[in-house]
């Protein structure tokens, strides 16, 4: 991977950790505790509870991501940096630009 490719994904990874985190700080604001007297009724509070586990599954997706996307931004210029973890073959530029903290190339993904 060429200097000018590792400086694209270096913009990409710093706009998608603004995304993520501003992601998570809306969740984090929905994150509240249900509390019983603004339920109108024991169905709504179910659902409110229920929403609030999809808001915790999504959240843990969110800082796992962010978890990822930081540690990609630290072994950008390593040489290594989208080489398979598993296989050791190049990564596509293309998919790195989708996704880039994939430490998988696609074969080794779908193993």
């Amino acid at each position: 991977m060429d200097q000018d490719q590792k400086a694209i994904l270096f913009a990409i990874i710093k706009t998608e950790l603004q995304k993520v985190n501003q992601k998570v700080l809306e969740l984090k604001e929905l994150l509240a505790a249900v509390s019983p007297d603004d339920a109108v009724g024991r169905i709504s509070r179910m659902d409110a509870i229920n929403n609030n586990s999809v808001v915790e599954a999504s959240l843990r997706n969110l800082n796992n991501r962010l978890d990822q996307l930081t540690l990609s931004l630290r072994i950008i210029d390593e040489n290594d940096f989208g080489v398979c973890v598993k296989c050791h073959q190049s990564i596509p530029f293309e998919r790195l630009k989708l996704r880039p903290e994939i430490r998988f190339c696609a074969n080794c993904m779908v193993r």
